[in-house]
C-alpha cells in the first residue's frame, strides 16, 4: 500500500520506534489495531498474524504482558512493572479502543 512492495522496512521502522519509546519512558505500554484488508473481516486478519509473531520476538514477556482481542485483531502490551501498579490497566487500554474506534464493542 505504500508502493514499497516490501513491508519489513515499515514494520522495522515501527519497531525501532516502540522500542525507543520503551527504552526512554520506563512506564511505556503499546496498543494497536492491525486493518483488515479489501474483502478481509476484522477478525484475525493476516497483518495481525505477522505482527504478533513479530511482538512476541521483539518485546519479551519478562517486560510486558501480551494480550490479543482476536475478535477485532487488537494487539496490547502492558508493561508488567505497571500492570503491577494499576491491574485495571488492560481494561483502560480496550476501553480507550472503544471509544476510538466505533467498530470496536
Amino acid at each position: 500500500m505504500t508502493g514499497l512492495n516490501e513491508v519489513r522496512p515499515v514494520i522495522n521502522t515501527c519497531i525501532a520506534i516502540m522500542q525507543e519509546i520503551a527504552n526512554q519512558n520506563p512506564r511505556a505500554s503499546f496498543g494497536f489495531i492491525s486493518a483488515n484488508m479489501r474483502g478481509e473481516s476484522e477478525y484475525l486478519t493476516k497483518r495481525f498474524r505477522v505482527y504478533c509473531r513479530i511482538m512476541a520476538t521483539r518485546f519479551t514477556e519478562d517486560v510486558f504482558e501480551h494480550y490479543q482481542i482476536v475478535q477485532k485483531s487488537a494487539y496490547i502490551m502492558v508493561r508488567k512493572s505497571e500492570l503491577e501498579k494499576q491491574p485495571q490497566l488492560l481494561q483502560l487500554f480496550t476501553d480507550k479502543f472503544i471509544r476510538l474506534y466505533n467498530y470496536f464493542d
